[in-house]
């Protein structure tokens, strides 16, 4: 790999607007927490980073995320007495103004600015995916771009290696995903088969307080276990026949 690896961040660098490389310049001597970025330097990091995406992906648009993603730490970084360390909260903020700025600069170097943008928003976003509420969590993997970002991060850390690291392993999230999605679903067919509003249309006398602990007194006629009501209920049987037959027992 040494001896194909190329400097693509020098060559963009050379390309951008002289104001762009002003920002770049600006991040050579901004310090970064020792523990995470063992070679300090934000201006070192993006180096690093953009040229491990183009010597293993060779997409410029993955280029140009690693080029911007950082360039508001130069703007954001400060010291954390509590932490004891340098910090730079909301840097993806502000390096993300920086690529809508430059954007037709990105359309130039045959970047897909809407791509660039979510990964450099989304970066930091993406470290704490697994801490992201379901909901929230397919939204975000179901973005058309998030392979980009899945990519980019495996260029996104500390050290000087030269060298990406393993895509990280979806496979649980995926799973996850599904069965929330089975779920939503499967509630939407217990819902149509079996609701408050059909109880009332048959037994109108039932509301309320009385309404709710029928129903309850239901589920635990037919199982004391939700999961083997809820099975019940998906099954081919008519529940409703069958909560007729409840209330005539």
């Amino acid at each position: 790999m040494e001896n194909s690896y190329f400097d693509i961040f020098t060559y963009l660098y050379d390309k951008a607007p002289i104001e762009l490389r002003k920002i770049v310049d600006n991040t050579r001597l901004i310090e970064q927490d020792p523990i995470w970025h063992p070679e300090n330097f934000v201006y070192k990091h993006i180096k690093l980073v953009t040229n491990r995406l183009h010597n293993s992906y060779n997409d410029i648009n993955l280029n140009l995320c690693g080029f911007f993603h950082d360039l508001g730490k130069a703007e954001t970084t400060k010291w954390d007495i509590s932490k004891q360390s340098w910090t730079a909260p909301g840097h993806e903020d502000v390096s993300s103004k920086i690529v809508i700025e430059f954007k037709d600069w990105i359309i130039q170097m045959g970047g897909d600015v809407d791509i660039v943008l979510y990964v450099v928003q989304n970066h930091m976003r993406f470290k704490y995916l697994n801490e992201i509420r379901l909901p929230n969590k397919i939204k975000f993997i179901d973005h058309p771009h998030f392979d980009y970002l899945l990519k980019f991060n495996s260029a996104d850390f500390g050290g000087c290696s030269l060298n990406i690291q393993e895509l990280m392993d979806t496979t649980n999230i995926k799973k996850q995903i599904d069965d929330y999605k089975k779920t939503i679903e499967e509630n939407k067919i217990i819902t149509s088969r079996f609701n408050g509003n059909m109880i009332m249309v048959k037994y109108p006398n039932l509301k309320d307080k009385e309404l709710g602990d029928t129903i309850n007194k239901f589920k635990k006629y037919i199982s004391d276990t939700y999961m083997v009501f809820r099975k019940y209920v998906l099954s081919n049987v008519d529940i409703m026949q069958e909560f007729d037959k409840f209330m005539k027992s």
